[in-house]
């Protein structure tokens, strides 16, 4: 004799897709911060070497440069001060010029932003930073050329003094704000 087996409980059931649709999100999630990941679209300028996507998700560092500190004072070539930091967020605005940016992750810093080589148009925003005198070459070589040619040339922060961006967050930050040397 057989005997007829019952169905499974619809609560069960429910629980099951549930827990599928939880991982499901909890991976996409996850995904975004993979290397080789790249988020494309209309991005907000935080500083020189900051951008937080139009949708509000997680920040980017741009990869290999570090950019003055918005507050820090520079020099320029008649020893007048001003605020450097506003100058590098103010022109990487305008390498931006409104174009969408792509950026490729690259890896996921301690603060959980993506570290990222990014583009707007046909222009690399990391370079073109380093290049144009208003961020230095970071713990990578790939930038050193860029930042030897800006200074020689005595582009933006190169046109007079100014302390290097980790040397400043040294000298200018609490334990609170973050480690004194990392890029904010």
């Amino acid at each position: 004799m057989s005997r007829r087996r019952r169905g499974r409980p619809l609560w069960r059931t429910g629980l099951d897709a549930l827990v599928v649709v939880g991982l499901t999100v909890l991976v996409l999630g996850v995904m975004e911060f993979l290397p080789g990941n790249n988020v494309a679209g209309n991005m907000r300028v935080i500083d020189g070497d900051s951008l937080r996507p139009g949708d509000n998700g997680h920040d980017i560092r741009l990869e290999g440069i570090d950019a003055p500190e918005i507050g820090q004072r520079c020099r320029d070539k008649a020893g007048r001060d001003y605020d450097c930091g506003r100058k590098a967020r103010t022109h990487l605005k305008s390498i931006i010029a409104g174009r969408d940016v792509s950026c490729r992750t690259m890896d996921v810093d301690r603060y959980q932003r993506s570290v990222s080589v990014c583009h707007a148009g046909g222009t690399e925003l990391n370079r073109q930073m380093v290049a144009d005198g208003w961020a230095v070459a970071y713990r990578l070589p790939v930038y050193v050329r860029s930042e030897r040619n800006a200074k020689t040339a005595r582009k933006g922060m190169w046109q007079g003094e100014f302390d290097e961006p980790e040397n400043w967050r040294r000298l200018n930050r609490s334990d609170s704000a973050g480690s004194p040397g990392e890029p904010d």
